[in-house]
């Protein structure tokens, strides 16, 4: 019987450990096209995840997330005159880190602010808008195909950067329970990219003539929209830098269980002691 109790509480505990939650908000990006505005030009972003309350201090968090970044020279003046839109998807790991003893349903720490950081994989496709001279439209482009720094070209060197990208996030939150089986929150979760191509800028100007021959006329557009014609070799983007990206959610979560009589990080311990 002891060992049955105990066997039986542990399925409970676990099962009060495990939370699902929706998160609703924006999300926003730094790099080239967008050097030091923080929340500048945020647009809408989503998040599922599931979280596994360790104890009452530390969570796993498991999440796949949706949000759309976008730049543009035109904000800032810049006579670049580039101009990006990134729909990012990303699956993430992190750990969360209560100040405070807090589970959904507590009756002792009703919210808790805290810290989350981990590991994430970063799914991109950056694009810009092209001025069709053919019907005057405008149109979004992918421009990673269009080689727009002479990527993968002999003349010019560089490869081709990859549409996936490991990031770490990093921010802090705010949570609180409303009810035994439901806790609200706010986060904001800064991520640093490895990778300095979100917005498709980041290293030197190409030959025009050339993309023109091998990729088109849009590839030579996109290489340099300014009117200027930069030399070929010098600087399009700042090398010494990778880009941000970051996501501000509005969150609800919904503990699985339906006991709530002790802090689910300690039914085991509740029921060993009653073995003594």
């Amino acid at each position: 019987m002891v060992f049955l109790s105990i066997s039986l509480s542990g399925g409970g505990a676990q099962a009060q450990r495990s939370e699902v939650g929706i998160g609703i908000g924006g999300s926003f990006y730094l790099g080239d096209l967008n050097p030091k505005k923080l929340f500048y030009d945020t647009r809408a972003g989503g998040s599922l995840f599931y979280r596994y309350n360790i104890d009452t201090r530390w969570a796993f968090r498991f999440s796949g997330s949706y949000g759309r970044i976008m730049g543009n020279d035109a904000s800032f003046d810049n006579p670049r005159n580039l101009n990006f839109r990134n729909d990012l998807v990303e699956v993430a790991a992190m750990m969360e880190v209560n100040f405070v003893n807090f589970f959904t349903g507590s009756r002792q720490h009703r919210f808790t602010p805290y810290l989350a950081f981990g590991a994430a994989l970063c799914f991109s496709n950056p694009k810009g808008l092209y001025p069709d001279p053919l019907d005057g439209a405008n149109r979004w482009v992918a421009l990673r195909p269009l080689h727009t720094e002479g990527q993968g070209l002999s003349d010019f060197g560089g490869k081709e950067y990859s549409m996936a990208h490991f990031a770490v996030p990093f921010g802090l939150g705010f949570k609180v329970s409303i009810s035994r089986h439901v806790s609200l929150g706010l986060e904001w979760v800064m991520r640093w990219a490895a990778t300095d191509y979100l917005d498709d800028v980041g290293g030197t100007y190409a030959d025009p003539g050339v993309l023109m021959s091998e990729f088109g006329p849009e590839s030579a557009y996109f290489a340099d929209p300014s009117g200027s014609f930069h030399e070929v070799g010098a600087q399009r983007g700042d090398k010494s830098s990778f880009d941000w990206y970051s996501f501000a959610l509005f969150t609800v979560s919904v503990r699985f269980g339906e006991r709530d009589h002790s802090c689910p990080a300690y039914d085991n311990q509740v029921v060993l002691k009653k073995r003594r």
